[in-house]
């Protein structure tokens, strides 16, 4: 299994109401993977960062599991940030790659969640295991 590599930034805090499930799947995604959790309120992206928005590319699960295992297999870092309350301005995605998790809309650290819990099952599909429902 090649390292997997991923840095995930929010660009607001997580409410108390998210923080519990938040924990459990930063804790299971930990023990798979070298990943660095940063929050950022300083508005810098890294150039390379994938953003989350809601007018991005829409990814099945299967699609980022791809993503996961092609940044895996460079060696490089995947890097995802999950934007504001109010999202990304147009200069911050101005020649980012930018995905969505839906179509519809959900409070940023909604977005983070579900963000998590996708990477939680590509990992899992890369390790070779099956998921729990």
């Amino acid at each position: 299994m090649l390292p997997v590599k991923i840095e995930i930034t929010s660009f607001g805090k997580v409410e108390r109401e998210y923080r519990e499930v938040v924990s459990f799947y930063e804790s299971r995604i930990s023990s798979m993977a070298r990943i660095k959790y940063k929050i950022n309120f300083q508005g810098a992206i890294d150039s390379d960062a994938i953003l989350l928005d809601e007018t991005g590319k829409m990814l099945s699960s299967e699609e980022l599991y791809q993503l996961i295992v092609n940044y895996s297999a460079s060696g490089k870092i995947i890097r995802f940030a999950v934007g504001p309350p109010d999202g990304f301005s147009e200069e911050q995605k101005k020649g980012k790659y930018l995905v969505s998790l839906s179509r519809l809309t959900m409070r940023h650290e909604l977005a983070y969640l579900v963000l998590l819990e996708q990477i939680y099952r590509a990992l899992l599909k890369f390790k070779g295991t099956t998921y729990h429902r």
